[in-house]
């Protein structure tokens, strides 16, 4: 599935919003954009022909990858072939996307698997037509992932950073520290206007993501407090975090409310 949206406020931007169906309905909302002839991400594996369609026509110069997880890379291998374009990802990332990495069976499910592809390493800085994009370095998703601040528009792209202000899930491998950091960073930043790879434009975006890294920091606090209370990791989780959902059975526990507690306990 793919849905083209101009957007609306502005015209130099345009997301491309991308999924796996099953039965007609998507099973999980991903996307990419398309600014001043660069892509930000490129989805999944299984929607890269769509993709690749819905480009004809249009210049397309670089692909920027905000980090190496196959729903924001999978289609660089097609694009390569096709459009001659080599992805450009943080330095810890090029050997995942050269090499390969882990993938459990239900991110195979939703997303398909990925071709290894040759990788760039990005500049502090890309251009992308009249546009100059700063690379801002926010681990804690993944250790290599990026956002792209273009600081003249206050545009902040940023990839699976924002995701929503209230998660009910973390993933297993995901550092909570880092991540709460990396949301105090660009919050700081004088952004206008936030495109997050799974949401679309967000609403509000520069207070959305303030309010996002405050909620993180006062959760890990509570965390603390109920883990210095000797309580068990899964009452901490019910007090806390809340109950348990369908990602974490979906994913076999990859994703759970609990992954904030664990994080938490071993100092991530």
């Amino acid at each position: 599935m793919i849905r083209v949206e101009p957007d609306a406020q502005d015209p130099d931007v345009t997301f491309f919003r991308l999924a796996r169906t099953l039965a007609g309905r998507p099973l999980y909302l991903t996307g990419a954009y398309l600014v001043g002839g660069a892509l930000v991400d490129c989805g999944p594996p299984v929607t890269a022909p769509e993709l690749l369609r819905a480009l004809e026509g249009r210049r397309v110069d670089s692909l920027l990858v905000t980090h190496h997880h196959e729903d924001h890379m999978g289609a660089a291998a097609l694009l390569g072939e096709r459009r001659g374009l080599v992805p450009r990802i943080h330095a810890a990332g090029v050997a995942r996307l050269e090499g390969g990495f882990p993938q459990e069976a239900y991110r195979r499910l939703a997303w398909g698997r990925p071709p290894r592809v040759r990788a760039q390493a990005l500049d502090a800085e890309e251009r992308a037509g009249p546009f100059r994009f700063e690379v801002i370095p926010t681990p804690g998703h993944s250790p290599d992932h990026a956002c792209f601040f273009e600081r003249e528009r206050g545009w902040l792209f940023t990839g699976d950073l924002f995701l929503a202000e209230r998660l009910r899930y973390l993933r297993d491998d995901e550092d909570l520290s880092s991540l709460i950091t990396s949301l105090e960073v660009v919050a700081r930043l004088p952004v206008t206007r936030v495109f997050c790879a799974h949401r679309g434009p967000v609403r509000d975006g520069p207070a959305a993501l303030r309010r996002k890294a405050e909620h993180l920091a006062g959760l890990r606090a509570r965390v603390r407090e109920l883990l210095a209370q000797g309580l068990p990791e899964r009452e901490v989780t019910r007090r806390a975090v809340g109950r348990e959902g369908f990602l974490t059975w979906f994913s076999l526990g990859r994703f759970s409310a609990r992954n904030f507690v664990t994080a938490v306990a071993r100092g991530r």
